[in-house]
């Protein structure tokens, strides 16, 4: 896979993360069949995201140690290990996390992701 579509979907993960983008913005990057599995075993699926996308939620979100791996000439499995810190005081936390990004209508959108605390 080109070096240009690996740094662009890791560019569009970090949105993501971030969640600093209009709802709009967030949600052209989501795949409308689009599904979580969380930390819970709780499956989310895109309406249900957006919906924590757009929540006023403040805590400080990173990722690092990017890997990407193509899966088929459409499908991108991205995988990082986020930090996330609930509040400016809290104790940072650690998952690994994997994205999966397929090509459709010449734009890459989420259609799947998972995370997993680190102990």
């Amino acid at each position: 896979m080109e070096e240009s579509v690996i740094n662009q979907i890791i560019k569009q993960e970090v949105q993501l993360l971030d969640k600093e983008d209009s709802p709009e913005v967030l949600a052209g990057l989501i795949d409308n069949e689009f599904i979580e599995i969380g930390s819970s075993a709780v499956v989310y699926n895109k309406a249900e995201v957006m919906r924590w996308l757009a929540s006023d939620d403040k805590s400080e979100r990173t990722g690092t140690a990017f890997k990407a791996y193509t899966l088929a000439e459409n499908l991108i499995l991205l995988t990082y290990i986020s930090i996330i810190k609930d509040t400016p005081a809290a104790e940072s936390k650690q998952a690994m996390r994997s994205s999966i990004w397929r090509l459709t209508d010449g734009q890459w959108r989420m259609i799947f992701h998972q995370g997993t605390p680190l102990k």
